[in-house]
């Protein structure tokens, strides 16, 4: 966390916060704890009387991405990295509730050798993609061997699970572990509680920093030289070269929550429009070529009519005196 006089800000994995942690060493009444501790961490600090509880919030497209090529380059420095790759079946990690049995069956039976494999090659669009049906499919939950294993809800995403971690405490975060709840409520509920009321976007970051700054009275340093992503990534050719239509419309349903909340657009509907309308114009160039007189085989010669319209005429009127 990074921890200021009247302000504190929950680093969420993946959003940025090395940038963060980095420009905040330059000043001297600012601590910094552990990278992405929450607030159950530090209780002795009392951050909830602060006036500014920041979280920091990403576009869900680009979190899975820069989570898995993350992991694909750190391995075991990578925590997520480590619950798929690990066997945890440690009576600390363990929750006692409906899901427990299916959990250590999971966790037995699992080929971490193949989950392995997936964080190979950090190109791969096919790995990339089995490993959103991991986290996002409800029958592999079991393998993530995390707190998220034991959530109840089908419909809730490993990223909105994990900003509620980040941003609710420990006593509502809890709820999502018990059974026969109605997701949409739930959900409702819980938002209620966040304590957080400010959030640095990781696609806006230095302009929502130094807006913050400014509102706070902080002396503004300079950004130059600091490390702001391991993993930068160009979002319009990753969206079109890794995620499948499957999974994006996956990563759709399962954090609508998130999308709804920061005004994230959807992109897979996007996606069927782009091709629907390239259908619809090439039909439209095929039909126009057609009755134009041109073909595709040879569209520069065009048809002759049989008879001009003098000889129509002309036709027309011996008809007549013949009748």
């Amino acid at each position: 966390m990074i921890i200021g006089k009247n302000f504190f800000i929950n680093e969420m994995p993946k959003t940025g916060t090395s940038f963060l942690r980095n420009y905040f060493k330059n000043y001297k009444n600012v601590t910094i704890t552990k990278h992405h501790d929450t607030i159950e961490h530090n209780k002795e600090k009392k951050l909830l009387d602060k006036k500014y509880k920041i979280g920091t919030i990403r576009s869900p497209y680009t979190w899975y991405l820069s989570f898995w090529k993350w992991s694909c380059l750190r391995k075991k420095r990578s925590p997520l990295y480590n619950d798929l790759t690990s066997r945890r079946i440690k009576i600390r990690r363990l929750k006692f509730n409906s899901k427990l049995f299916s959990y250590l069956f999971s966790q037995v039976t699992k080929k971490t050798d193949e989950i392995e494999n997936l964080f190979k090659n950090i190109n791969s669009k096919k790995n990339f993609n089995k490993f959103l049906e991991i986290l996002l499919n409800h029958e592999y939950r079991n393998y993530i061997s995390s707190d998220f294993s034991f959530t109840q809800n089908q419909e809730l995403g490993y990223m909105t699970h994990f900003f509620f971690y980040q941003n609710v405490t420990r006593k509502y975060y809890e709820k999502f572990f018990s059974s026969n709840q109605n997701f949409s409520k739930l959900i409702k509920k819980i938002d209620s509680k966040i304590f957080t009321n400010y959030y640095f976007k990781t696609e806006s970051l230095e302009k929502d920093l130094k807006l913050f700054l400014k509102k706070n009275k902080i002396k503004l340093k300079k950004f130059k030289h600091l490390d702001k992503n391991s993993t930068n990534i160009d979002l319009d050719i990753d969206y079109k070269k890794f995620f499948s239509q499957k999974n994006l419309k996956l990563i759709e349903k399962k954090e609508n929550y998130l999308f709804k909340k920061f005004n994230y657009k959807k992109i897979s509907n996007r996606n069927k429009k782009w091709i629907s309308l390239f259908i619809f114009n090439s039909k439209i160039i095929s039909m126009s070529k057609r009755y134009s007189g041109k073909s595709f085989k040879d569209s520069s010669v065009s048809k002759k009519a049989k008879f001009s319209l003098k000889e129509k005429r002309k036709i027309k009127k011996e008809k007549a005196k013949k009748s």
